[in-house]
């Protein structure tokens, strides 16, 4: 790798490198609660590695631009000195850099493979997954991202099946903490993995986005927004979309989601705590898919379009996506 002073704390500046102004949302989780997944599935590609083990060790921030043929970044050391720089970067590179001990941060740009594209500027932080009986240092540089990162949002992706761990809890208790003396910071708890939940041994949606909510006003989060969320399907199904290759495995669990979720397709929107112009939108849009799926009698390619942007809208990640347009439309036009 070369070694050559990078730009000071990218991470601070206000405005992208495009000259516009930015909007950074900050991902935080412990770890494997699917955080890498949902960030992918923002993007709309498996650009940041997932596997089931924790897979995070830097801070990595990706910035959206408008018509960018591929993704490129670089990567920077403890002292802020540029390690590497890439054009045309691959999910390997990210990876290499990731388990790289002299890595501390990595900075990505490129156009999300997302129906409709998210304005100029939008910023994901992706920080590792604090797990303190393991590894301390992973806790440090979250908190560090907390303090440092200028976010004018934050997710935070709680696992549905694993609620109140005592990582989770710590790391919760500590965020709030954090957040007090920033009360204009928006936070939306994302309640992932929930198609893993099985109603028949009494799992219902329901049931645990109440629990979440009485886990998080109990840590002193008020009126918290709380998503439920399908992060790995939603990618899957994104990736199909943008005409991607999918794995064996990932094929099997976007069929069985699309099954699963066929009966009560609103379900996930309906127990979804979000403001009532939200939830009404994307009931409405879910709604004008069925009906053109109905009306127009798809068939073939344009009938499986219409049922993974059916599952899309229920899966949580639109619902989230309209967040943070709320959000940025909010701060532009107050």
């Amino acid at each position: 790798m070369t070694h050559r002073q990078g730009p000071e704390g990218s991470a601070n500046r206000k405005a992208s490198a495009t000259g516009r102004s930015s909007f950074d949302v900050l991902v935080l989780a412990t770890m494997s609660a699917g955080k890498t997944s949902f960030v992918n599935a923002l993007i709309g590609t498996e650009l940041l590695h997932t596997a089931n083990e924790a897979t995070t060790a830097c801070i990595t921030s990706v910035e959206h631009r408008q018509g960018a043929r591929d993704f490129s970044g670089a990567c920077y050391s403890y002292e802020n000195q540029e390690l590497a720089c890439l054009q045309n970067i691959a999910p390997s590179h990210i990876r290499n850099w990731n388990a790289n001990s002299d890595v501390k941060r990595i900075t990505l740009n490129g156009s999300f493979r997302t129906s409709p594209s998210p304005a100029q500027g939008l910023v994901l932080h992706d920080t590792p997954g604090p797990n303190n009986s393991q590894d301390t240092h992973h806790a440090q540089l979250m908190l560090e991202a907390v303090r440092t990162v200028p976010f004018q949002a934050l997710c935070y992706v709680l696992n549905a099946s694993q609620l109140g761990t005592q990582d989770d809890h710590a790391v919760l208790t500590q965020l709030r903490s954090e957040l007090a003396f920033r009360p204009n910071r928006s936070i939306y708890f994302i309640l992932n993995k929930v198609d893993l939940l099985d109603p028949e041994k009494g799992e219902g949606i329901d049931a645990y986005v109440n629990n979440s909510h009485r886990y998080l006003t109990g840590i002193g989060f008020e009126r918290p927004v709380i998503i439920p969320t399908m992060a790995s399907v939603a990618l899957y199904a994104r990736m199909v979309l943008n005409h991607h290759t999918l794995t064996r495995v990932q094929r099997l669990k976007l069929r069985q989601t699309l099954i699963e979720f066929s009966e009560d397709k609103s379900a996930l929107l309906r127990t979804a705590v979000v403001p009532d112009p939200i939830k009404k939108g994307m009931l409405k849009t879910l709604a004008t898919l069925e009906r053109q799926r109905n009306a127009r009698l798809l068939a073939g390619k344009c009938c499986e379009k219409n049922d993974l942007q059916q599952l899309l809208t229920i899966s949580g990640l639109k619902t989230i996506e309209a967040l943070i347009k709320h959000q940025r439309q909010s701060i532009k036009n107050p």
